[in-house]
């Protein structure tokens, strides 16, 4: 219903300044005949953007994607651009003859030339209008990435807050091994093991069938290759709750991300002493967030 309100203004707008249809030559009843219209529009626009909603399965302004606000779109004004054109074309075959049905006939046979026509001025207009939406749709994004951004950055920091007052230094990313959180991760081949502290695993990246094991030992950054799978990776590591998949090729241990910016698409991690960004997928964007909060 907002956003039908907000087209309607457009299109009052619209009316007022450009004056199409002939408004411009009208001698009396121009304003009734802005106001009709653009409560037409109104009309129109609630019923098209309620089937398009029934139809993509949400309402417009819960469209998270460019692609799924351009499909809620194009199927709003397939419907609209007709249907509105028939509105149109009716109310103006009864202001201009006093009969509804004038303009749909030519010569006394019905025919759509006269709808065709005046769709193609509605379609005019939405040009203007889907603009306006796809700015206000990127404003609007914009606006709930960078608060969202805010909120997880923030849980970051009382993350590291919190670590750095526990106790138990088994949590930290530089605390000494100990026995407990000793791993061994098995690939294929001959010597393809790695045992390591699983608090001390900074991430992994898949590459095809292998994965870089990136971790810390004696206070220095050791990458370790191993012909394993992201999947048994992450079945490996399933029961260390501070590492999560942040995206389809990146395991990340949460402990060592010190921030989150935007990237397009998704998002990415900043981790401690490290120039290398991991990305997080929108897909994964709740997994990491559910994470901080542990």
């Amino acid at each position: 219903m907002t956003y039908s309100a907000k087209c309607c203004v457009w299109v009052l707008l619209i009316l007022a300044l450009i004056q199409p249809f002939g408004i411009d030559k009208m001698q009396e009843g121009r304003l009734v005949f802005i106001l009709v219209e653009t409560l037409l529009c109104f009309l129109s626009i609630c019923i098209s953007d309620t089937i398009a909603t029934l139809i993509s399965g949400e309402m417009k302004e819960e469209c998270a994607t460019l692609m799924s606000f351009a499909k809620h779109i194009a199927i709003g004004n397939l419907i609209n651009i007709p249907l509105l054109g028939a509105l149109l074309l009716t109310y103006n075959s009864w202001n201009d003859t006093g009969s509804l049905s004038t303009y749909w006939f030519w010569g006394g046979t019905f025919t759509l030339h006269p709808l065709f026509e005046m769709s193609s001025y509605v379609a005019f207009l939405s040009f203007f209008l889907v603009a306006g939406q796809y700015l206000n749709f990127r404003n609007t994004t914009l606006k709930r990435e960078l608060n969202e951004i805010k909120a997880i950055n923030h849980m970051l920091e009382l993350r590291q807050e919190r670590l750095e007052n526990e106790e138990d230094d088994q949590t930290k990313p530089n605390t000494e091994e100990n026995a407990e959180n000793m791993i061994t991760i098995t690939g294929q081949g001959q010597d393809a093991t790695l045992t390591v502290s699983s608090t001390k695993i900074i991430y992994v990246e898949s590459m095809a069938n292998y994965a870089d094991i990136c971790y810390i030992d004696d206070n220095e950054i050791i990458h370790k290759t191993l012909r394993i799978t992201l999947k048994q990776m992450r079945e490996t590591l399933e029961c260390i709750d501070c590492i999560a998949q942040c995206h389809r090729a990146f395991l990340v241990n949460i402990n060592f991300v010190v921030s989150m910016t935007s990237r397009n698409p998704g998002y990415q991690l900043q981790l401690f002493g490290m120039d290398k960004q991991i990305p997080v997928s929108r897909a994964n964007t709740d997994i990491i967030k559910a994470k901080l909060v542990v």
